[in-house]
């Protein structure tokens, strides 16, 4: 293994009310690609509750968008299928709620243990993650706000860090190009996820619906990343609104700030 790309990584950060988990210095995906050390490796599963989900090496994901749904929010979430393992292994499911006004999605283990759902403000476009039975009046365990871009996705990831004492947290998800083939996602700068379109064709066929391909770093939640996934397989066509949130500038923000005052 590479050890220049591929550095050893401290105790991962963790949420104060779930596994929101983020390593302090995440690997370069795209270095390590080039080293082969980005491959997809079976991942035990377990309770959200618990720190089993984040990623000790490299990972490859399928998100994969359930057809048939008639909600449009079912997902299965795997390893990337390998030689020792043509099919992947699942980790996840995602059950969406049909004719639902926040857009509910359901995320379980596969045991069928509820871990957490995805939802979004009724009256507004900014998103909340919630665990089970929290839905009403409890404080979310992360918020996604959406920021202004007329063709690419944007949005952060905002969620309390209990390793640095309940400070807020922040991943930078931002889309590379207009046709949302392909997204980053950045923390303190660094690159810590790839997720790209798998078939584009599919986008475009009525009754099919595409998958992703998620390269994940070492120390990143896999639950997060999937969460990530499936919020941007439910923006695909759409513009991304401003979200009311307000919480910690990313880096964009101060710039454009600084500009604006020149």
């Amino acid at each position: 293994m590479c050890l220049d790309c591929h550095p050893p990584f401290p105790t991962p950060l963790i949420s104060a009310k779930s596994t929101v988990l983020i390593s302090s210095k995440p690997v370069d995906l795209e270095t390590c690609q080039k080293h082969g050390i980005i491959k997809a490796t079976p991942t035990q599963t377990a309770s959200c509750t618990q720190p089993r989900y984040v990623a000790t090496d490299p990972v490859a994901l399928r998100v994969k968008q359930h057809s048939q749904s008639l909600s449009g929010g079912d997902f299965t979430i795997s390893t990337y299928p390998t030689d020792d393992s043509p099919l992947g292994t699942k980790l996840f499911s995602v059950k969406g709620d049909f004719g639902s006004l926040s857009n509910k999605r359901h995320f379980s283990d596969t045991s069928g243990l509820p871990l957490f759902t995805l939802q979004r403000k009724k009256a507004g476009v900014t998103w909340f993650v919630t665990l089970p039975g929290d839905e009403r009046g409890s404080e979310p365990i992360a918020t996604i706000a959406t920021k202004w871009s007329a063709f690419k996705d944007k949005f952060d990831v905002y969620f309390k860090n209990a390793a640095a004492n309940g400070e807020e947290t922040v991943l930078e998800v931002r889309g590379q190009n207009v046709w949302k083939t392909k997204t980053h996602v950045y923390y303190k700068g660094n690159l810590v996820m790839i997720t790209k379109l798998a078939d584009v064709v599919s986008v475009y066929v009525p009754g099919k619906r595409p998958a992703w391909t998620v390269e994940v770093a070492e120390g990143m939640d896999l639950s997060l990343a999937s969460l990530i996934t499936v919020l941007l397989a439910t923006l695909l066509h759409y513009s991304s609104l401003p979200s009311s949130h307000s919480g910690p500038s990313s880096r964009e923000d101060e710039d454009f700030k600084g500009i604006s005052k020149k």
